[in-house]
């Protein structure tokens, strides 16, 4: 394991200080960017985040999603001609299987466009238009199922994402037919809609449903593939000449650390919301977090896991191509980036020991859950404490005060 920031030795704290001192003279243009192998490695990782990690990623639920469009367009043809419903729905819900799995790795990947635009540089929410969870509401989708708003055209301006996206695919893909899940309060059962359109009316509402959502899943990675275009919006241009007239990053430095950024995803989402969720950790009151594991109707949440997992080696190794692994070698920190890696491997074979979703394998193996979250844990602890201090990084916002 790699040494704590705290107990390396005088020699390496000089060291370490000297490393950080000329990475950001580098980054910050004391020095011109190509000069010298920390800048040369700050480039090359820079340079290759869009090319060899985010644009293949986006091109595969690219693919994915339009192939998930298809699906439920014949989902809701046969629903609404009397053919075979079931094998059509069935089939979607592969698709869906196959677009989730992609985005999931697109999950890590929030640099620029896909971020918050509270928080990150460039960010421009494009992920939430996609995807909201933990944003949702499956009451709201089932009252939409019987309002039947989705065809007008201000539908997606003037609703929350909590309508829309894969997470609300996977309510009206997955969801028994004759349940919802509003109270008996809510209108759509107070006064008997619901029950009025019955199992096929609901059914057909679904499929149509799905398809307008669909749609928009696939509108919403192709703004994302067109920003990371280097002939649209050239976002990985932006990010790789960070400092330079015309890109969003003010130094290369800031360019880093979104990429940091995004590598914190594995701490504040997986590890503190999804197994956290599931093992009542740090923010979570308790069973009730359980309710609220990701992918309930499905049963994807410990799939997830495991992709979150591997995207974030893609985005640390730079892919095919120069990662953060490569810039820690050019600084001398071999041991870190090795006990990193260590961690990492030890991750991903514990949670790919996890064969049912969260809520089942806590109640039949809490402790297999719970190693899971140490493993996944013992990766971020390495991330937030000697990586950051090394290459002179900011902890995000969000986690700043978080001590787990």
């Amino acid at each position: 394991m790699g040494l704590a920031a705290g107990s390396r030795g005088s020699w390496g704290v000089v060291a370490g200080l000297a490393a950080i001192a000329f990475l950001k003279t580098a980054c910050d243009g004391g020095a011109p960017p190509g000069e010298g192998p920390v800048a040369d490695a700050l480039r090359a990782l820079l340079e290759d985040v869009g090319p060899e990690v985010v644009r293949p990623a986006l091109q595969r639920a690219g693919e994915a999603s339009a192939a998930l469009s298809a699906a439920t367009t014949a989902w809701r043809d046969a629903e609404a001609s009397g053919g075979d419903a079931a094998a059509a729905r069935l089939a979607a819900q592969g698709a869906w299987w196959t677009l989730m799995e992609a985005w999931q790795e697109v999950e890590l990947l929030q640099v620029g466009p896909a971020a918050s635009s509270l928080t990150a540089v460039a960010g421009a929410d494009l992920r939430d238009e996609v995807y909201s969870w933990p944003t949702v509401n499956r009451c709201r989708v089932d009252q939409e199922t019987v309002y039947a708003r989705w065809g007008a055209d201000d539908f997606f301006e003037t609703s929350l994402v909590n309508v829309y996206g894969l997470d609300e695919l996977e309510v009206l893909l997955f969801a028994q037919d004759d349940e919802n899940d509003c109270p008996s309060q809510v209108d759509i059962n107070a006064d008997g809609t619901w029950d009025a359109l019955g199992e096929a009316g609901v059914a057909l509402n679904r499929a149509e449903y799905a398809v307008v959502l669909a749609a928009h899943v696939v509108k919403g990675i192709e703004e994302l593939e067109t920003a990371w275009d280097p002939a649209g919006g050239d976002f990985g241009g932006q990010l790789a000449s960070g400092g330079e007239a015309g890109s969003a990053y003010e130094s290369a430095q800031e360019g880093l650390n979104a990429v940091f950024d995004s590598l914190f995803y594995l701490e504040t989402v997986t590890k503190d919301r999804k197994l956290g969720y599931a093992v009542s950790e740090g923010d979570c009151e308790g069973s009730t977090c359980i309710e609220d594991i990701e992918s309930p109707l499905a049963g994807g949440s410990h799939r997830w896991i495991v992709v979150n997992l591997g995207a974030f080696r893609t985005l640390y190794t730079g892919g095919d191509g120069q990662g953060v692994d490569d810039l820690l070698r050019s600084l001398g920190e071999d041991e870190l980036d090795a006990s990193l890696l260590a961690a990492l491997a030890t991750a991903e074979l514990s949670a790919a020991g996890l064969t049912t979703p969260l809520n089942e394998a806590v109640a039949a193996d809490p402790a297999a859950v719970e190693a899971v979250y140490a493993d996944v844990k013992a990766v971020t602890d390495l991330l937030k404490g000697d990586l950051a201090t090394v290459l002179a990084l900011q902890i995000p916002s969000e986690a700043a005060g978080d001590s787990d």
